[in-house]
């Protein structure tokens, strides 16, 4: 397992991260046995960052992979989140403090590797504290502030945040330079992160935030690789996912449709899936690419990708004429 430097931290992280969330399901509502498996499995083949959330099945993903790397005696990369509920933004330091130490007591750790802030970043407060407004994470006593304070007290080893909201408030706190990693959306079906736009670009336009991070030596890591299990070969849930909404369904299966028009591009025997994560892993500005993982087969099919390495070129170049020539006719 190849691994790169996580932006300017001191982390040396594979190329691929372990994803415990309620989409796929495995670390809130499979077994002991079956999760002591497949993350022994996945350590035993290189993986070393694994990624967890207490709002991932209410707090039963960090109980669970706590309790994991007790029963194996391993001391992987672990980066988990804050994430704001109602009444939350009265007090920020007490719940910021709060939310930590909870953390500390499901993970079983005194220490946290790596910290996210999970809510949104958006032109204005929203949603009981899902959107935080700029001036909330970056203005004088916000969660920056505080965050900044937990790591020079040693709670923490890096501050992060997720790179969701809308796109010029995302871009504000990216280049204020108060945090050490962000989590990207980029996938085949969206690479805007990276990849520069057509005019007619009807989806979010992530406008090069990817790129910008690497300038500032932020770590990226890249997520939604999959875009939600839309690119992937069956659309039906695995036993342990989370189920979706009515508007997630349908834009889930709206993607589906999208991703037609690269099949032509799949290397010849792959899955779409490996086709899917082979993209992510082509872009050399992400650090590692986290992936969701239900059950064995995933991390297999997880790792297969990472081995076989980046798309050819051509095959690249080929995508992206096709995105041009989608928008074009549309």
């Amino acid at each position: 397992m190849r691994k790169r430097r996580l932006g300017r931290t001191s982390f040396e992280v594979s190329e691929l991260s372990y994803g415990c969330g309620g989409t796929a399901g495995l670390m809130v509502r499979g077994s002991h046995q079956e999760q002591c498996e497949v993350v022994a499995s996945a350590i035993e083949r290189g993986v070393n960052m694994f990624d967890t959330s207490p709002t991932y099945g209410g707090g039963h993903s960090e109980t669970n992979l706590g309790k994991v790397l007790k029963t194996l005696g391993a001391a992987p990369i672990v980066s988990t989140k804050i994430d704001f509920g109602p009444g939350d933004l009265d007090d920020l330091e007490q719940s910021i403090a709060r939310s930590v130490r909870r953390s500390q007591e499901r993970l079983n750790r005194d220490r946290l590797d790596v910290l996210y802030l999970h809510s949104r970043v958006g032109r204005r407060q929203d949603l009981a504290g899902r959107v935080l407004s700029v001036d909330d994470v970056l203005g004088a006593g916000g969660v920056a502030d505080i965050m900044e304070g937990l790591k020079r007290r040693g709670v923490f080893g890096a501050i992060g945040f997720t790179g969701l909201g809308h796109t010029e408030t995302v871009i504000q706190v990216l280049e204020s330079d108060r945090f050490d990693l962000f989590q990207a959306y980029y996938n085949l079906l969206n690479p805007s992160a990276v990849t520069p736009t057509v005019a007619a670009w009807r989806a979010q336009d992530y406008a090069g935030m990817v790129r910008m991070a690497a300038l500032r030596n932020i770590g990226v890591v890249g997520i939604r690789v999959l875009a939600a299990g839309a690119l992937s070969e069956s659309g039906e849930l695995h036993r342990f996912a989370k189920a979706y909404s009515s508007l997630a369904r349908a834009e889930v299966d709206a993607d589906r449709v999208r991703a037609e028009a690269f099949k032509s591009f799949m290397p010849e025997g792959a899955s779409m899936a490996h086709f899917a994560l082979r993209f992510a892993f082509s872009e050399p500005t992400l650090d590692t690419v986290l992936v969701g993982i239900s059950e064995r087969a995933h991390l297999d099919e997880a790792l297969a990708a990472a081995q076989a390495g980046p798309l050819e070129p051509e095959r690249l170049r080929a995508i992206e004429a096709r995105f041009r020539e989608l928008y074009e006719t549309a």
